[in-house]
């Protein structure tokens, strides 16, 4: 019989679940999801967030790095896991939401010259892990045998995603520092392209489990708001773009057919996401009623999805200046916060039980 398992800094260290950075997406998301309310408490509650996740991101840091210079066999063992191996970006991730909001409040830490010089640090460090974790990840998963179609969640969203994250810094990069102009807009379109592309098709394959299999186990019923989060982020790309080339001249391209695009696309990537969220509080609701939902790591899923949505119904709204749109914006950063205020309970009792530290494959 195996020994119950103990919260030390040993088996945390070696166990450390890489979904635990989701955490870190879940709270750095916040501020820029409400950023496009006008109240007094909004800087202040940025504030708290972003200095929040800064500090969970050092802690988290410490088993993360531990984990791969200590146990590389705990590393193998989540990269050859179907599910697992999917999480690692979340690290990398990270970074260019920090750089985002670093740009967001450029005054709020720092001066507004250093806060936009560590903004692009943070956006070349985050985009050089998600494109090396990236290709690991595929690597394994195109060599592993064992791979059924029972194992396809939403989770899976998530290397495709890192990818599209890129450019929400990257054209914002682009207009502060036109000297760098030429590389941010490439690797920036290169990944929105790559990441647009992986979410098609893994989009069909997810899609495909969903239909002709059961749903996912319960802990995994989270995940299925990450559909929200691939044509909601690629609204607020549009939206960066729609800005940059109104105030840039590049590329030989008019800016007043950019922006007559973007704003209708912004418009329709938008809808999906919309839709998709009132699809995922359905299938929430029928875990919770018909089978069950308790507490998994994976419910950080709730968060992040959540406020990208925010943000892309906040440009929305921005590029459309309809009323329905930002009613609807309302209520999203209403469940955004409400989510994040009861996800990060059941996470602290988690942590506090040490349940939460323990190996899950």
């Amino acid at each position: 019989m195996a020994e119950p398992f103990k919260a030390t800094p040993s088996s945390i260290a070696e166990h450390f679940n890489p979904a635990w950075f989701a955490a870190i997406m879940g709270t750095a998301v916040v501020p820029l999801a409400i950023s496009f309310l006008n109240f007094s408490w909004v800087l202040s509650i940025s504030k708290g967030f972003i200095l929040f996740s800064a500090l969970i991101f050092l802690l988290f840091l410490l088993p993360w790095t531990a984990k791969f210079l200590l146990f590389p066999a705990s590393i193998r063992k989540d990269l050859n896991h179907p599910i697992a191996a999917n999480f690692f970006p979340t690290m990398p991730i990270s970074l260019i939401l920090f750089s985002l909001n670093l740009m967001k409040y450029p005054t709020m830490f720092f001066s507004k010259e250093i806060s936009l010089q560590l903004a692009w640090s943070l956006w070349l460090l985050g985009s050089a892990g998600i494109y090396i974790l990236g290709f690991i990840i595929l690597t394994h998963i195109f060599r592993h045998q064992e791979i059924k179609v029972q194992h396809a969640n939403f989770g899976w969203y998530i290397p495709p995603v890192s990818k599209m994250i890129i450019p929400l810094a990257g054209y914002e990069l682009a207009g502060h520092f036109p000297a760098r102009a030429e590389l941010a807009i490439t690797l920036s379109t290169l990944s929105f392209g790559v990441g647009f592309f992986l979410f098609l098709f893994v989009g069909a394959a997810v899609y495909h489990r969903y239909i002709y299999h059961e749903l996912p186990m319960s802990k995994f019923a989270a995940t299925f708001f990450i559909g929200i989060a691939p044509t909601a982020i690629a609204s607020v790309i549009l939206f960066k773009i729609m800005h940059l080339f109104s105030h840039h001249q590049l590329m030989g391209l008019d800016s007043t057919v950019v922006v007559t695009i973007c704003k209708f696309t912004i418009l329709f990537t938008w809808g999906f996401s919309a839709w998709w969220f009132v699809m995922a509080l359905i299938i929430t609701l029928y875990y919770m009623t018909k089978i069950e939902l308790p507490y998994a790591l994976s419910w950080w899923a709730f968060t992040f999805p959540s406020g990208a949505l925010c943000v892309a119904s906040g440009v929305t709204w921005k590029a459309t200046q309809f009323g329905i749109i930002y009613n609807f914006y309302l209520f999203t950063v209403a469940f955004l916060l409400l989510a994040w205020i009861f996800v990060f309970i059941r996470t602290m009792k988690g942590v506090m039980s040490g349940k939460i530290f323990a190996p899950t494959h």
